[in-house]
């Protein structure tokens, strides 16, 4: 694999692409006495992670140059909103796929989610009952979430119900969301809208969503 050393003269190519990638204000790079890269500075807005940028900028490099970056040789600093508080991540998953497979006495569901520009799947297994099969799907739904996150939490689905309000059909779930600082209790509803799958991973999402952008930032 290629060194992360750049071509003289390609310095201001480099700084190009980095400057082409969604979010970057601005990006500078040092190099040393031999001419290999030692730092990447970039200036962001807040709409991204630093994460995702210093993946999109370790991507670009390989795909453009065939240059392998060491992301610990990034620094990502994003600018503050108007108010001066630290800028916040809005995250919102959008569901790509359900599948539930019930065969005998246990029911299988995978969920897809495209969060940012990639997909996140997660499987579940479980008995199957009517209820059950609900709580099945919202624990695909978290397990996906949980693989965007990396390791940043875990999250169970407590309970799950059905209930009629404004004379609709609809269901809410429980979500337990454990982190390093506890362990804290997130609720969310979905109309039904006569598509019971959807509804689980739109009731699950809708407790998560509140909780995603401050998961990023701790």
């Amino acid at each position: 694999m290629a060194s992360d050393g750049y071509v003289e003269g390609k310095l201001a190519d480099y700084e190009e692409i980095i400057k082409q990638i969604k979010d970057v204000i601005s990006a500078r790079i040092v190099t040393n006495e031999f001419g290999e890269i030692i730092e990447i500075h970039v200036l962001s807005g807040p709409g991204r992670s630093p994460k995702q940028i210093v993946r999109d900028i370790e991507s670009a490099f390989m795909a453009q140059f065939g240059i392998n970056i060491d992301h610990k040789k990034v620094s990502v600093a994003q600018m503050q909103d108007d108010e001066g508080t630290r800028p916040m991540q809005e995250i919102r998953p959008k569901l790509t796929a359900v599948t539930v497979v019930s065969g005998g006495r246990k029911t299988e569901a995978t969920v897809e989610l495209e969060i940012g520009d990639e997909i996140y799947s997660g499987t579940a297994l479980g008995p199957s009952t009517v209820n059950n099969k609900l709580r099945v799907i919202a624990q695909a739904t978290v397990l996906a979430i949980e693989n965007y996150l990396k390791g940043t939490c875990n999250m169970v689905t407590d309970d799950i119900c059905r209930f009629s309000i404004a004379g609709k059909d609809a269901v809410a779930i429980a979500v337990s969301l454990i982190t390093n600082v506890g362990e804290e209790r997130l609720i969310g509803s979905a109309f039904l809208n006569n598509d019971e799958r959807e509804a689980a991973v739109k009731a699950t999402l809708a407790a998560i969503n509140r909780r995603m952008a401050l998961l990023l930032n701790e």
